[in-house]
């Protein structure tokens, strides 16, 4: 076992012998205290093993016999070392890098701010920094509460702040503080109530200002439904800001167009890869931006449950092709349908519909929609109004 250790760490080399003199060749090496191991002589053949350093010492007793001697195969550590040479650099590296990403994972390499939209970043990074939150700094001394506390006190505008340091990256987390609108009252204008559409009223409730119309009363655009003149039992006049729902039946017109013939934008292969990486809080960007649809793919290191400071972003950009396709009278007749049924749903909102006629035709490659209804809706418009009657700012139900 210490012997093959040995000649392990020596080096040897297995090598072949070929010619008529063989013995003599044999015989040469013996005295000149070459040796030579394990021989296995056929004929005018002889397979042996000798140690590496002595192996060029073979070369002049197989010339002078007319030996030609050939390497078979180098055993021992020289030769393991040399040929594995490259992997055993690469696994070295590699532990070299994944020691160093460990080491490096203890520092905070980036900072992350979200939830703000009027506070600016920067004044949040500022206020962070002073409390020597920063790029490069060891990760577990800091006081993320001594911090969130101190990020608020400098930015009043903040109702909260939340810091979360998952290796390398502290994310800071903010809500900013939502201001009370100022109430606005709208009885500062005297107003008064007029019909936004011709109709027959049906109903009419009058919350402040004077009626002028009753349920049965035919009316044109813009005439007074609600006056903001009120007169007292004292016969005094004042002006209010009138306020009333009026319900009258009315007409309505709605119209959809569906193209029968439409362009379509598709993805389609691949085009294109941009590679971010980001080290350290760096980043490096490999590629360029395309103005195309795009895929992003995030990718996070971790060694053995240890986050690293590496992260490496994908982005696929993809190719557009353009599909034209040509509908179907009965496919134009149900989207045109779906889209009719949707603006019902917008314009008609908390109105009576009566009665509902449509008309459909197709036209320049339009698949159009008309529909007329008869509806019951309240046509109550506001009319700020100049007076010289005096103005009384008021609730007061009429």
């Amino acid at each position: 076992m210490l012997l093959s250790l040995l000649r392990y760490i020596k080096g040897t080399v297995d090598f072949y012998a070929e010619g008529v003199d063989i013995e003599g060749f044999y015989s040469y090496c013996a005295k000149n205290n070459t040796e030579i191991l394990s021989p296995r002589k056929n004929g005018y053949s002889l397979y042996a093993l000798t140690e590496a350093k002595n192996y060029k010492k073979l070369r002049i007793p197989a010339r002078k016999r007319g030996i030609k001697i050939k390497i078979i195969k180098k055993r021992g550590l020289y030769f393991d070392i040399k040929k594995n040479r490259i992997k055993l650099g690469f696994a070295a590296g590699t532990v070299f890098t994944a020691v160093f990403c460990i080491f490096m994972s203890f520092f905070v390499w980036e900072i992350n701010i979200s939830g703000n939209s009027g506070v600016p970043e920067e004044n949040i990074l500022k206020s962070a920094n002073e409390m020597g939150l920063f790029t490069g700094t060891v990760a577990s001394k800091h006081f993320v509460q001594d911090i969130e506390w101190y990020i608020l006190r400098e930015n009043p505008e903040l109702a909260s702040v939340e810091i979360n340091i998952q290796g390398s990256i502290a994310n800071i987390l903010v809500n900013e503080r939502e201001e009370e609108p100022e109430m606005v009252s709208d009885d500062d204008i005297p107003t008064n109530i007029v019909a936004s559409k011709y109709g027959i009223v049906r109903k009419i409730n009058v919350f402040d200002g004077k009626g002028r119309v009753k349920p049965g009363d035919a009316v044109m655009t813009g005439d007074l439904l609600v006056s903001a003149v009120f007169e007292d039992s004292h016969n005094k006049l004042t002006l209010k800001h009138a306020r009333a729902e009026v319900l009258a039946e009315t007409d309505y017109s709605i119209e959809v167009k569906f193209p029968l013939e439409q362009t379509i934008c598709e993805t389609d292969k691949i085009k294109s890869l941009l590679f971010e990486i980001y080290f350290l809080g760096k980043s490096l960007k490999i590629g360029k931006t395309e103005d195309l649809p795009k895929e992003i793919t995030v990718k996070e290191f971790d060694f053995f449950t240890v986050d690293l400071p590496i992260k490496l972003i994908i982005t696929r950009y993809f190719s557009v092709k353009e599909n034209n396709i040509t509908y179907d009278f009965d496919y134009g007749k149900e989207a045109a349908n779906k889209l009719l049924l949707k603006k019902e749903k917008e314009e008609l909102f908390k109105t009576e519909i009566i009665s509902k006629r449509t008309r459909e035709t197709i036209k320049n490659g339009e698949y159009i929609i008309n529909s007329d209804y008869i509806v019951i809706m309240d046509i109550a418009e506001e009319q700020p109004i100049e007076s010289d009657v005096p103005w009384e700012n008021t609730d007061d139900m009429s």
